[in-house]
């Protein structure tokens, strides 16, 4: 269906660009006195998303970093805040297409993106970094960004040849509450660093690497580490085995191909240091190019490759602006108070007239006959709204686990095995114990509680632990050999087999618990079962203080035959 304009506050959407799986992009339009008018791009968080706290904070963390960064290789923000229900955030309008779709495009016309091209978009993409990078309050003192997202997707380019770096929605900065949320699962997996797929802490660097996986793409027309599963990407991005641009592309130079490798590097003290360092290296190699020859090109050869898309996204905006011109002749003037209203999700298109509560019932009758375009009375629709409908509270709840890098997951004892997402619905409310568990990292052990008919989301990113270093080996000491006398040997006898039965631990209502075996804590979780024991008595204690579970009692176990304990919470 055709996407019909609509008023969003002071703002008149004109045309859809997108909807992702948070947010829905839209240009837009504002006016002001003597015929002043400005295009702009409206960035709205889906609705649902709109009630989870976490995500609103991380939305908020982006207008703080956004707003902070003011430069040319930069999307601008104008303008955050809530219009009703709807977090939204009002950005710079940059008409072109981002490295993703310039790249497809291409593939379409099976084509490289000509190598000074390429040079360029991630030179000045190495601007926009190492401002962001750099960047320090009134007091000199760092921010600390790191976008942590750089992809295809994020380097915009503009018809005219400009190039911006977008979204720093998860961007890592001194100010940002992200800081204090321990393993929040951020990035695209295939452009992540080493240090980033690994869980370990990053800094500037790590976005480098990011850019000269787009750089290495670039020039080859390939995804570099992208494979079919989330998990064998991540572990090929941490061995980092890299083949240098020029054997895919044999028209790629030697030169540019030690630029993309530095950047590459698994260790970050082997890659560029800065953005500026990385930035300089290819624009030496771009001499006697220089930028501005280079955006000029670019736009010529943007107009081309698009030529047709350009056209049908001028039509759509000559037609957004002539409805939305029309929308703002109907529409009352804008006041302060249209934040503090919320629209009604009757229809997005009608947005403009359901916003005028204030006025008289008659005058809302007459209003919406014609443009809901409704067969009967005003009165009677109003009646219709508001006649109480029967609702069914729901029972359950869900919840959604997402991990990086996948891991083994326990929920409440139950083991799903290795994965980085987990959905599970029908989740009973009220406390559930999430267990992840991989070799080589910290384990997580984390309580959720679930509401009835609230779908809850834990997102974590495991902390890989640093093998400990191997000790030295003690000095050997020589001593004068003389001769030892021996031992007649003296024969061993045959190991007796123990006689051995097994354990079981269920717990009654289920959770998890830590197990004891006089007063020893095994290493599998209950419930249990056919945990071999030597036959014998032992004292058996099932602990978990978060739900209350804390149960001991002697056993005996018989050889060949199973001892259960039950425990249930207090």
């Amino acid at each position: 269906m055709a996407f019909q304009p609509q008023a969003f506050g002071k703002y008149y959407l004109v045309d859809k660009i997108s909807t992702g799986g948070m947010a829905e992009v839209f240009k837009a339009k504002t006016y002001s006195h003597g015929g002043f008018e400005n295009l702009l791009v409206i960035k709205r968080i889906l609705p649902h998303l709109g009630e989870d706290q976490e995500f609103v904070d991380m939305f908020i963390d982006e207008a703080k970093v956004s707003v902070a960064l003011q430069h040319a290789n930069i999307v601008h923000l104008y303008d955050f805040g809530r219009i009703g229900d709807d977090w939204f955030m009002a950005m710079e309008c940059l008409d072109g297409k981002d490295v993703r779709s310039i790249l497809r495009q291409l593939a379409r016309k099976r084509r490289f993106l000509p190598i000074e091209y390429a040079i360029y978009v991630a030179s000045e993409a190495c601007k926009g970094l190492e401002f962001a990078h750099r960047k320090t309050d009134l007091q000199g003192r760092p921010y600390g960004i790191v976008h942590r997202d750089v992809s295809p997707s994020n380097l915009l380019v503009a018809y005219e040849g400009d190039v911006k770096v977008a979204d720093f929605g998860i961007a890592k900065a001194q100010f940002s509450s992200l800081d204090t949320v321990g393993g929040v699962l951020k990035g695209k997996y295939e452009y992540m660093s080493p240090e980033q797929a690994s869980g370990r802490s990053m800094d500037a660097r790590s976005d480098l690497f990011s850019l000269g996986i787009i750089l290495h793409e670039m020039l080859t027309g390939r995804r570099l580490f992208k494979t079919g599963s989330e998990f064998t990407t991540l572990e090929r991005i941490k061995t980092c085995e890299v083949a240098p641009p020029s054997y895919v592309n044999a028209r790629v130079p030697e030169a540019l191909d030690r630029i993309v490798m530095k950047a590459l590097a698994r260790l970050p003290e082997d890659r560029y240091q800065s953005a500026g360092e990385m930035g300089q290296a290819l624009q030496d190699y771009l001499f006697p190019q220089t930028a501005d020859q280079l955006r000029a090109d670019l736009a010529r050869s943007m107009q081309d490759l698009f030529a047709d898309e350009i056209g049908e996204e001028r039509r759509r905006l000559e037609h957004g602006s002539e409805v939305a011109a029309k929308l703002r002749e109907q529409a009352p003037e804008y006041a302060e108070g249209w934040e503090g209203q919320t629209s009604s999700s009757l229809s997005r298109a009608s947005e403009f007239a359901q916003s005028w509560g204030p006025l008289i019932l008659g005058g809302v009758a007459l209003l919406l006959i014609p443009v809901l375009g409704l067969a009967v009375g005003g009165l009677l629709w109003v009646a219709k709204r508001d006649a109480p409908v029967e609702e069914v509270a729901p029972t359950a709840g869900a919840l959604d686990i997402l991990v990086l890098p996948a891991t083994n997951v326990r929920v409440d004892g139950i083991d799903y095995g290795e994965t980085g997402t987990l959905a599970l619905e029908d989740m009973a409310p009220g406390p559930h114990v999430i267990r992840l568990e991989k070799e080589g990292y910290e384990t997580v052990l984390e309580t959720v509680t679930i509401e009835a008919g609230q779908r809850h989301t834990l997102r974590k990113t495991m902390q890989y632990v640093e093998p400990e270093p191997e000790p030295e080996p003690a000095p050997v000491q020589r001593i004068p050999s003389r001769p030892i006398p021996v031992a007649p040997p003296t024969p061993t006898p045959a190991p007796v087999a123990a006689e051995t039965g097994t354990l079981a631990v269920a717990l009654i209502g289920g959770g998890w618990a830590w197990v004891y075996v006089d007063g020893v804590r095994i290493e599998k979780t209950a419930p249990l079962a056919g945990h071999e024991l030597p036959s014998g008595t032992y004292t058996i204690r099932v602990e978990n203080p978060d739900l209350g579970i804390s149960h001991s009692e002697k056993i005996t176990v018989d050889p060949g035959e199973q001892a259960t304990v039950r425990a249930r919470p207090l």
